[in-house]
């Protein structure tokens, strides 16, 4: 996690710290990078001004320790099958559902990727560019993993990759989606993507022959 090297918290000082990146966290996927002031992080997390410039120096190391604490803790709490479960519609069905209900646990984070994807703050220096392309990349690797492990084929195959872009893409709208329209869940609207990938695999593959 991004902290200035020349701090060592304390136990106190780790708690203080992680108020101040759940402040940032809300802050930044409610109202938008810009309007994510310090002194409205620091209004929302009840620490003193002192102590952010402490910890973080500036709000883009604010915005980058939010960023690597919200990849870490969503990795960790994915889930990742080593072995099929079933059929593989049954696997990919599972490992999707799985998916959105971590994706459903993590919103602000998922908001703030969405969003630097598109549109990198430009005072960042290139290192939140760099922890976004690297958290997709993550899950472009895991769905591309999965997919392979649900049909038994190379997870290097091109097939296979194609297959992890469109379902990544998919991903990306559904959580849009579902964050636009409360009265639908993620989960609800990537339940047609697993007959899709089939439907993909089996099209691509006759193409490819």
């Amino acid at each position: 996690m991004a902290v200035r090297a020349d701090v060592t918290p304390n136990r106190r000082g780790m708690k203080s710290r992680e108020l101040v990146l759940d402040a940032a966290e809300h802050v930044m996927a409610e109202h938008g990078f810009e309007a994510a002031t310090l002194a409205r992080v620091v209004e929302e997390a009840g620490i003193p001004m002192s102590s952010v410039y402490h910890y973080y120096g500036s709000k883009d190391g604010i915005l980058l320790a939010v960023m690597e604490r919200g990849a870490e803790r969503f990795f960790d709490d994915l889930p990742i099958p080593n072995r099929r479960l079933g059929r593989p519609a049954t696997h990919l069905a599972t490992v999707l559902s799985t998916a959105a209900r971590t994706l459903e646990r993590h919103p602000n984070f998922l908001r703030l990727l969405i969003v630097f994807a598109v549109q990198p703050p430009a005072r960042a220096g290139g290192e939140i560019e760099a922890v976004v392309t690297r958290v997709r990349q993550l899950g472009l690797d895991r769905l591309r993993e999965q997919i392979a492990l649900a049909f038994g084929d190379d997870p290097n195959n091109p097939v296979t990759i194609r297959l992890a872009r469109i379902a990544l893409a998919a991903v990306d709208g559904a959580f849009v989606a579902s964050q636009a329209d409360p009265t639908v869940t993620l989960e609800e609207l990537l339940e047609p993507l697993v007959p899709a990938i089939v439907g993909a695999r089996r099209a691509l593959l006759a193409k490819a022959h």
